[in-house]
Parts: structure tokens; C-alpha cells; sequence
């Protein structure tokens, strides 16, 4: 098999840059493969479902034994080559506890926002329907592959010569989870701290907590294991330092956003969002950011009618 290196970012641990449909606003996703001591790879978010993403993944690759396939979370650019992988490698594809719940609870059927509770215009509503789905597309896949037992919080990963923990960081999906290489001080973070973009949060399917509630709490668990010298490996963009304060800029900017919806005076949510500050301007949205947009302004309200006693 012919090979393409990875990109070595750390002592042992290679990046590959896995690249992603056209249209899905950003180019590439980041798969990691980390040498255990056996001369084996684990591959951490094998990237989008893709023949181009999974060649390019294969390549990097080549002929070394897979030890084990570690899910951040179950969105398509993360997840969606973990099916093919696994078929050619025979290695078990592990994730987060509650993701494993939450695909329980997808393959029931996720059922749609009530966008006109949500006060959205008739003329914008198939369009959010039909991208409700998009982010829990891959569930009825990986139902069927996770079996071999979920990953629970503190748990370390059975990859020899390194000492690899889970972390459960919920927010983005319920059962969102990141990797500590403790004596390697590397944060493996998914989607959930990115070096410059603020990822959407609530898009794991339904759960029984708020996302922006679970996702501060679990900036604090990152901002923890900062010593000052911590290297982040994100899911997108580039391999960055200073966690601690990323994590605090994340959390501002989800308060600011608290604090901008409590002074709305908007009914709906629709009303509210279109009020708000979003990066790319409210008349930008549509689709996908628009419904994660509307899905964050819920949010939010919910946390200004949990503080005022409503």
C-alpha cells in the first residue's frame, strides 16, 4: 500500500489533515494516530464518510496494525470513516459512555424542533427540517460498530507506553469527550475547543440537561488541566498552547450571549436570534448554522428563565 506520513505534532502522535465535503465551511478535519509501544496506531477521529477522506486516512496509515479507533463524538466529519476502518482493520471503534446513550435515543427517532412554537416564518421551515438531521446522520452506523463497550470519564485507553484519559466535556454533543496524554501533556479536544471558531453546541440530539450549562462546566474541566505548557489538538484548524485562556474566552462569549438575550425583547425565539450578534451577520444564516443559531438562542433562554426563577 502506497503511504503518505502524518504530520508529527508531538513525540509519537501524527496528524493527518482528512479533508471534508465541499460546503461544509471548513476544509479539513484532524485524525490523529498515536504509536503505542506494541508498534501499533490508535486512530482518533478517522474524519468524514468519504472514498477521498478515506484514502487519504489509508494512506497515512499503510500496513500498521490499528490498535483501537476513539471517537470524539458522533458527527459525520469525525465519525463518519470509523464503519470503513473498522471493516479493514478489524479494531474497535470506542466513544464516550453518553454518546453511546445518545445513539440509543437517535436511532428511536429524533423528533424535529417546533419551529412555530420557535416563531419561524413558514417560508424558512423546510429548510431547518431538513437540517435537523445533518448532525446525528452517522448514528445508525455507529449503533451497529460500538460493540465493545463504551468509555467512561477518568478511564484510561488501552494504548501501551502511554497514559491516555478520558474526559467527558458534554456541550457540543451529550456525550462529547476529550483525551489527556498526561506525561505527553497533549489535550486531544474534538470539537470541543477550537483555536479560533466557537462551535455550535446541543447538536447530539436530545438530552436532559442544557448544553451550554454542561459545555461551561466542562471548559472548567479543560481549563484545569492547563499547566501552562498544555498543547491542544483540535478536531479543525491548527495544534495550538494557552487552553486556559481559550477556555475562558469560550465562556465569555456564550455569557455575553446570555446576557444579550435577558436584554431582549423578543417573544420567540426567532425574534430574540434575529437580534443577537452572530459572527457572520443574522442575514448570513441559513440551513444548518441558521437552525444551530436558533437551537443556542433556546438555549440561552432557558438559562435566563432557569436564573430568574421562571
Amino acid at each position: 500500500m502506497t503511504t503518505s506520513a502524518p504530520e508529527p505534532v508531538a513525540h509519537g502522535v501524527g496528524r493527518v489533515r482528512v479533508p471534508m465535503p465541499p460546503g461544509t465551511g471548513l476544509p479539513f478535519s484532524n485524525a490523529y494516530l498515536i504509536d503505542d509501544g506494541d508498534g501499533r496506531v490508535h486512530v482518533v477521529d478517522p474524519g468524514s464518510p468519504t472514498a477521498e477522506a478515506r484514502a487519504v486516512l489509508e494512506a497515512a496509515i499503510g500496513d500498521t496494525e490499528v490498535g483501537s479507533i476513539v471517537i470524539t463524538h458522533l458527527h459525520a466529519d469525525h465519525a463518519g470513516g470509523a464503519a470503513a476502518l473498522r471493516a479493514r482493520t478489524g479494531a474497535p471503534v470506542l466513544l464516550h459512555e453518553r454518546e453511546r446513550d445518545a445513539l440509543g435515543r437517535i436511532a428511536i427517532g429524533v423528533v424535529p424542533p417546533d419551529l412555530e412554537a420557535w416563531g419561524v416564518p413558514e417560508d424558512r421551515r423546510p429548510e431547518l427540517l431538513a437540517a435537523a438531521v445533518v448532525p446525528t446522520a452517522p448514528a445508525a452506523t455507529l449503533a451497529d460498530q460500538v460493540v465493545e463497550g463504551a468509555l467512561g470519564d477518568a478511564q484510561l485507553l488501552d494504548i501501551p507506553g502511554r497514559r491516555v484519559r478520558v474526559i467527558g466535556t458534554p456541550g457540543h454533543t451529550d456525550g462529547h469527550l476529550c483525551l489527556h496524554d498526561e506525561e505527553a501533556d497533549l489535550l486531544f479536544t474534538g470539537d470541543h475547543i477550537l483555536p479560533t471558531v466557537n462551535s455550535g453546541l446541543g447538536l447530539g440530539g436530545p438530552t436532559d440537561t442544557n448544553p451550554i450549562a454542561d459545555y461551561l462546566a466542562s471548559l472548567d474541566r479543560a481549563a484545569e488541566l492547563d499547566t501552562g505548557t498544555l498543547r491542544a489538538l483540535p478536531g479543525h484548524e491548527d495544534p495550538f498552547t494557552g487552553v486556559r485562556e481559550r477556555c475562558a474566552a469560550l465562556a465569555a462569549h456564550h455569557l455575553r450571549r446570555t446576557e444579550e438575550v435577558a436584554a431582549s425583547s423578543g417573544a420567540t425565539v426567532w425574534e430574540v436570534a434575529s437580534t443577537l450578534t452572530w459572527t457572520g451577520g443574522w442575514d448570513a444564516l441559513a440551513g444548518f448554522t441558521l437552525l444551530s443559531a436558533l437551537r443556542q438562542t433556546a438555549q440561552h433562554r432557558e438559562l435566563v428563565s432557569r436564573r430568574r426563577g421562571l
